[in-house]
């Protein structure tokens, strides 16, 4: 008790346990969470935080931004009279540009940040690896077909 105001001070060490139960998946989705890391040896695998790494966070915009120029070069590639190798894009083509670069940057959007999300899952930090690496031989390709 503050003996100056009486008001009753709940001492911290009084309080519920909060490292009682982990961070959820859903934790993710909030904005200003503050569980960055892991403390302890063992609790870094299969586990989740509010605050991505940073290098998940560039791994997550160089994915994004090379989506981007995937979509822009496709768009080139259209106009000079290429068609689009993925079938489920091409059909998203025949509703017109705006819904192919809407569709493909939110199912690469969602994707990256579901991998982003699961970073401290071994499967999810090597898919998010392979997605970018994947992105680099794109756009690598698309390099070659440019200056071609």
């Amino acid at each position: 008790m503050d003996y100056a105001t009486g008001v009753v001070i709940a001492e911290r060490r009084w309080q519920p346990e909060r490292r009682a139960h982990p961070t959820t998946f859903w934790s993710t989705l909030r904005v200003g969470g503050r569980r960055r890391g892991f403390r302890r040896a063992g609790e870094a695998s299969h586990a989740y935080v509010d605050c991505p790494s940073q290098h998940a966070v560039l791994l997550l915009f160089f994915v994004l931004g090379a989506s981007v120029v995937d979509a822009l070069c496709t768009l080139l590639f259209l106009q000079r009279g290429g068609r689009e190798a993925n079938p489920i894009m091409a059909l998203m083509l025949s509703y017109g540009q705006t819904p192919f670069v809407g569709i493909k940057m939110a199912l690469t959007g969602i994707g990256a940040w579901f991998l982003v999300a699961h970073y401290y899952y071994p499967m999810a930090y090597k898919g998010l690896l392979a997605l970018a690496g994947g992105y680099i031989a794109l756009l690598l390709l698309h390099a070659v077909i440019l200056w071609s």
